[in-house]
C-alpha cells in the first residue's frame, strides 16, 4: 500500500513538474497584453502545450495557434510549415487565385513521392460555409482559399503530422473540475489549497 502512494505521489509531481514552465510562461504571455485573444492563463497553457505536442517553441504556439469558439486551431502557414518539414508529406500548389485555391498531397518514402489526393476550395464553397461575407474573406480571398484547401488536405492526407490536429480541429481541454497552481515558491495548490 505504501508503494502504491509513493508510486502515485511520483505521478502527481511529474505531472506538476511538467506544468511548472508552462503556468509560468503562460502567466507571463497574459499579462504581456501581446497576445489579445487570451482571456487567462489557463488559455495560453492549453496553447503551449498543444504546440509542445506539434514539436513547437512557446512562442511560436503563442502566434500561430488560437482559439475560436472555445476550440484550439493552427494557422495555415504552421500547417504548412509542418507539413514541409515532415519527412513523409509534401504539397505543391496548382492554382491559387481569388476565386479558387488546388493543393496537391503527396506521400514520400525515400526517394519515391506519391500522389495521395488533392484539396481544392472555392469562392462557392466559401458562400455554402456563410464565409465569403466576413471581412476577411474580402479584403484576403487568396490567402483565405489557400488556408481552407490546406487545412482541408492535411485534415484529409496527413493528419498524423498534427496528432489528428488541423485548422479548428484541436479540441480544447474539458472543464476543469479542479484548478492547480503554483506560487512563486513553487509550492502547489488545488483549488487554493496546499497540495498534500
Amino acid at each position: 500500500m505504501e508503494k502504491k502512494k509513493k508510486k502515485e505521489k511520483v505521478m502527481q509531481m511529474t505531472v506538476v513538474d511538467s506544468l511548472v514552465e508552462p503556468m509560468a510562461l503562460g502567466d507571463v504571455f497574459v499579462k504581456s497584453g501581446m497576445f489579445k485573444d487570451l482571456k487567462s492563463q489557463a488559455q495560453a497553457v492549453v496553447k503551449i502545450l498543444a504546440g509542445r505536442e506539434l514539436g513547437l517553441a512557446p512562442l511560436e504556439s503563442m502566434t500561430n495557434i488560437y482559439i475560436v469558439n472555445g476550440k484550439v486551431a493552427l494557422q495555415a502557414k504552421i500547417i504548412g510549415s509542418l507539413i514541409k518539414k515532415s519527412p513523409r508529406y509534401d504539397y505543391t500548389i496548382n492554382k491559387l487565385e481569388d476565386e479558387e485555391c488546388s493543393i496537391t498531397f503527396f506521400s514520400i518514402n525515400g526517394e519515391k513521392r506519391t500522389e495521395i489526393g488533392k484539396s481544392t476550395f472555392t469562392k462557392a464553397n466559401a458562400a455554402k460555409a456563410g464565409l465569403i461575407n466576413k471581412d476577411v474573406w474580402k479584403n484576403y480571398p487568396r490567402n483565405m482559399m489557400f488556408a481552407r484547401a490546406l487545412s482541408n488536405g492535411a485534415r484529409w492526407y496527413c493528419s498524423d503530422v498534427f496528432c489528428g490536429y488541423t485548422a479548428e480541429e484541436i479540441e480544447n481541454t474539458k472543464e476543469a473540475t479542479s484548478v492547480i497552481t503554483i506560487d512563486k515558491k513553487g509550492e502547489v495548490r488545488e483549488n487554493g489549497k496546499e497540495s498534500v
